[in-house]
């Protein structure tokens, strides 16, 4: 839909004042022509034409028209001898209602032409069913105030007044609504002044008859055909403009007692004429929108087929004869109609030389022979010179005898098609010749990488005759040595579907010889799909030597060929200055090889040398042009490259992953490397190349500690994770000796006897400037750093010299320890652990060591043996955290265990998950099958231990009992506990 053109500026829109008494006299003229229509209740006009003319005055002019509509009302009213709050109450109905439906028309942004279905129809939804409804209720509720009229009438005159208001909006608004300046020209024209003439007489002859009451109600359709005639001919506004006329004469010869609808009560006649008015109306704007609506069509469909250049013809064979459309004629240069509707003559403009051809094809066609006739000829244009056009077709029509009757068809423009075929063969032809004669290598691949053309001077480069190259498979019927440097490149720019450049690149000849070429690869694609490939080559065989001892000697990492520490430093220096200079952004990414060393040691320097060249390679074939890749050293590589946002920087990080996601074959081994990735941004994060690589060291540091293999964008909370993690590894060290470790104590209860006969030995961490540091901050930081060891040993040590004090003051207790995997893989360690057993006294039954689950993931028959070795010391296992991490039914049948720990995990949402309580009693019943015992760990509710002891588990711990507390406390609370009598739950340290 159209919005909303910009309304007429006119006389009243630009002098509103001086043109304001002019509109009043016109409102209150048209009022007092609604005064001389018979009254129902002897106050309400059953035919008000002012309301039209409000309307379309506030829509047209603005609301600055309710000023001399109030002004006209207020006369009218005082004329009539109405009180004057009576006369402004009925100038309020007057033009609130009209303005309220215009403001709904002007947020609906409608049209004030009403040329479409949909504008008329809001219109009259606003103001008829909105506007006039206001003006009705208004005028009969002033009536009632002043007892002009009695209650039991309200609604019955409220009607009577929207009825009248009504007819004036529809048959006088619309006119006034939707005249704009092309009507003026209509104006000028005779017929609709002879249309005018003959729907005034039909009125005259059916309105003002006197006697006619007695006639067939079939008269009606006089001015009703004069009118329809009008709307087919003349369009909406003309028909309105009718409708006007004939309500008119209608009304004033009804009013009279004359015509078709004359009746002894005048109110019933005006109300029967009314609704004739009414009901002619809608009919006739209904039949011109639907007349509109099919010339509108046609409309598109020629517009559209004009549009499209091609030229539509209908064949009637019946009669020889043919129709065209669209671009049919133009495209010859002749004007519609003008060359006739002669099938003789249109086939007399074909080409001598393509008639035959053109004809056959119709034929074969006509014949059933072809499914669609088809062929392309020349026709001669009006001018003189020929025209190459597409002619298609189909029958569409047959006769009753089986012969084609009709054909429907289409004719294309195709010299410029032709043309550039011509030009396409002459350009192939010349640059065939030039291909040959240059020094330059040209090749060309098909989608199946096969070579499908080659010139003389790749034949000269490979030593090759253009016969045996000719057909090879690129990837695969060279020498390896040659299709490994090639493949990633060809790759590249097989996905990348973009043009890539080669430098340097090495292959070797049938003959043996090394050389040394660079060129491109551009690839040709096809709506996207990947049709073949071009290739260039020359042959740099000794420019690249040349280079290549001068950069070896300084800037040259020996190894990968890359630029080494000193290169990087002084190109970076030139990117970051000229990238400052032209306000370039720069992403720095540190590229680090995770767990190298391991290769280097296991499989020798050679191979991780060649790897790194490999990588090397690899890494090389994703470069941009203005990309800078460097080895620093070791298994380190930096890349450098210009970036327009965030998300390519990460984009290209994440591709930097993918290759290397492909295992390199060295020596032939398969190897699978993977890398960590820093980055750091340019100027974001520093603008020296030593403080933006310093800042991707911290991001890399960030990449490996979320697990390897990823990619990390420095933000400056690494440097504050990264000083706090270097601050806790070293704070460690010194506090073990400072004395700022302890280890607290947490109750076990057996819930067969309701004792507590365990305690789990927990370390706690009380820094000077941190405060309490939590132990899951700093484990994993020792067991990475190896620091686990020692500080294992600690605790275990200082465990059993607890334990021994507790059995020397009669304190019956076990002490259960948490083992590490690190610490237990230590090869000593059932020797420091027998050792620490004599030094301190204590027999191993009191002992319990806690493994995790991920003891069972590595080397399971030398754990095994290592956990019978414990348990020959009397000392009992259990297994931690269990169902958390690497749970294994046969590990667990062969290892020697002595109990399993529930995770708290699934004691948490023990009461309200049916699944959490399904795993734990599935692990009570498992570990009760195996001979374990079952321990639940995290109990809080007093809910989750009644559960737990209907599950018939056989301890359990949690802040439900105590928090883990110093051995002091702990006393104190097994001593209350047991010497008050106390229930289990209770627990004054909570």
């Amino acid at each position: 839909m159209l919005s909303n053109p910009p309304e007429p500026v006119g006389v009243l829109q630009r002098n509103y004042w001086l043109s304001l008494p002019l509109l009043m006299l016109c409102h209150l003229t048209l009022c007092w022509l609604g005064l001389q229509v018979p009254f129902y209740n002897g106050h309400v006009s059953m035919i008000w034409p002012a309301s039209g003319f409000v309307v379309a005055l506030l829509w047209r002019v603005g609301f600055i028209g309710m000023v001399p509509v109030a002004c006209s009302m207020l006369v009218l009213t005082q004329w009539q001898g109405l009180g004057l709050a009576t006369s402004v109450g009925f100038a309020l109905g007057s033009t609130l209602g009209p303005a309220a439906a215009v403001w709904c028309i002007k947020q609906k942004k409608l049209r004030f032409q009403l040329d479409s279905s949909r504008d008329m129809l809001w219109f009259l939804l606003f103001s008829i069913g909105i506007g006039m409804v206001l003006t009705a209720s208004n005028g009969v509720l002033q009536l009632w105030l002043n007892d002009m009229l009695p209650a039991t009438e309200l609604l019955n005159t409220a009607l009577a007044w929207w009825f009248g208001d009504s007819f004036g909006v529809l048959v006088f608004g619309i006119p006034l609504l939707s005249f704009t300046r092309r009507h003026s020209q209509l104006l000028l024209r005779g017929v609709f002044w002879l249309c005018w003439l003959l729907a005034g007489a039909a009125a005259f002859l059916v309105f003002w008859t006197a006697g006619a009451q007695s006639w067939s109600p079939t008269w009606l359709f006089l001015p009703l055909l004069s009118l329809l005639w009008v709307v087919l001919r003349l369009g909406l506004w003309a028909a309105s403009m009718h409708i006007a006329l004939i309500a008119t004469l209608a009304v004033i010869g009804t009013v009279r007692g004359l015509g078709i609808f004359a009746d002894a009560n005048p109110l019933v006649a005006l109300f029967s004429i009314s609704s004739y008015i009414v009901a002619m109306s809608l009919i006739s704007y209904l039949l011109a929108y639907m007349h509109r609506s099919e010339y509108q069509t046609r409309d598109d469909i020629n517009q559209a087929l004009t549009g499209s250049g091609l030229g539509i013809w209908q064949l009637d064979l019946s009669r020889d004869l043919v129709s065209f459309f669209g671009q049919a004629e133009l495209m010859l240069g002749y004007s519609p109609g003008e060359l006739g509707r002669g099938f003789v003559h249109w086939t007399s403009l074909i080409h001598p030389v393509d008639a035959d051809h053109a004809k056959r094809a119709l034929r074969r066609h006509l014949k059933g022979e072809t499914a669609v006739y088809q062929s392309e000829f020349r026709l001669r244009h009006k001018n003189g010179h020929y025209v190459w056009v597409l002619s298609q077709g189909q029958v569409t029509e047959w006769e009753p005898d089986g012969r084609a009757r009709r054909l429907v068809g289409t004719n294309m423009d195709i010299s410029a098609l032709k043309q550039a075929d011509l030009e396409v063969n002459r350009l192939k032809d010349f640059y065939e010749l030039v291909l040959s004669r240059v020094v330059t290598g040209v090749w060309v691949g098909d989608s199946q990488h096969r070579l499908i053309y080659v010139n003389q001077g790749i034949c000269r480069l490979m030593s090759m005759s253009e016969a045996d190259l000719l057909h090879k498979q690129v990837l695969n019927e060279f020498p390896e040595q040659t299709l490994q440097h090639f493949r990633p490149y060809y790759y590249r720019a097989l996905h990348s579907l973009t043009p890539i450049r080669f430098d340097a690149l090495p292959i070797e000849t049938p003959s043996g010889e090394q050389l040394f070429i660079s060129g491109w690869l551009v690839p040709m694609q096809q709506d996207g799909q990947f049709t073949g490939m071009i290739g260039t080559a020359d042959d740099i065989t000794r420019q690249q030597l040349y280079e290549q001892q001068i950069l070896q000697l300084a800037f040259v990492d020996q190894l990968t060929r890359l630029p080494n520490r000193a290169a990087l430093l002084d190109k970076a220096r030139e990117l970051l200055a000229g990238a400052l200079q032209q306000q370039q952004q720069l992403a720095v990414y540190l590229i680090d090889l995770d767990h190298f060393q391991h290769i280097n040691d296991t499989m020798g320097h050679d191979t991780g040398d060649e790897l790194l060249q490999l990588v090397a390679a690899r890494l090389g074939t994703m470069l941009l042009p203005n990309d800078l890749l460097g080895r620093p050293g070791g298994d380190e590589f930096v890349l450098i490259r210009q970036y327009r946002s965030e998300h390519e920087v990460l984009q290209a990080a994440h591709q930097f992953l993918l290759a290397m996601a492909e295992p390199f074959l060295v020596q032939e081994r398969q190897l699978q490397v993977s890398p960590s990735i820093g980055i750091a941004l340019f100027p974001q994060h520093g603008l020296s190349f030593a403080e933006l690589q310093r800042m991707a060291e911290v991001a890399l540091y960030a990449a490996k500690a979320d697990g390897r293999n990823r990619y990390c964008l420095y933000t400056p909370q690494m440097s504050v994770a990264l000083q706090d993690k270097l601050q806790l590894e070293h704070g460690m060290r010194s506090g073990l000796h400072a004395g700022q470790f302890s280890l607290h104590y947490q109750p076990i209860q057996q819930l067969a006897s309701q004792q507590f006969e365990l305690v789990e030995a927990l370390l706690r961490w009380q820094h000077p400037q941190l405060g309490a540091v939590s132990p899951l901050r700093f484990i994993p930081l020792a067991e990475k750093s190896g620091f686990i060891v020692e500080l294992g040993d600690w605790v275990l040590q200082q465990a059993l010299k607890q334990l021994a004090r507790w059995q020397q003051q009669g304190v019956k207790l076990k002490v259960a320890v948490n083992i590490s995997a690190v610490q237990l893989r230590q090869a000593d360690f059932v020797q420091k652990l027998r050792q620490q057993l004599l030094i301190h006294g204590v027999d191993g039954s009191a002992l319990e060591l806690e493994l995790t689950e991920s003891v069972l993931a590595e080397q399971a028959e030398q754990t095994c043996l290592l956990l019978q070795q414990i348990r020959s010391l009397g000392v009992t296992i259990a297994l931690d955290d269990f169902g958390t991490g690497y749970s294994s039914l046969a590990y667990l049948k062969s290892l020697p265990i002595n109990k399993l720990k529930i995770d708290r995990s699934f004691i948490r949402d023990l009461l309200t998950d049916p699944d959490d309580r399904a795993i734990v009693h599935s692990v009570v019943v498992l570990g009760h099958s195996l001979g374990l015992q079952v321990l639940a760990e995290g109990v809080e509710a007093a809910g989750q231990l009644h559960l737990l002891q209907q599950l018939e588990v056989d301890a359990v711990q949690g802040y439900f009992f105590s928090k883990p507390l110093p051995a002091a406390t702990l006393e104190n609370w097994l001593r209350q506990v047991h010497s008050l009598g106390l229930a289990h739950h209770e627990s004054p340290e909570g």
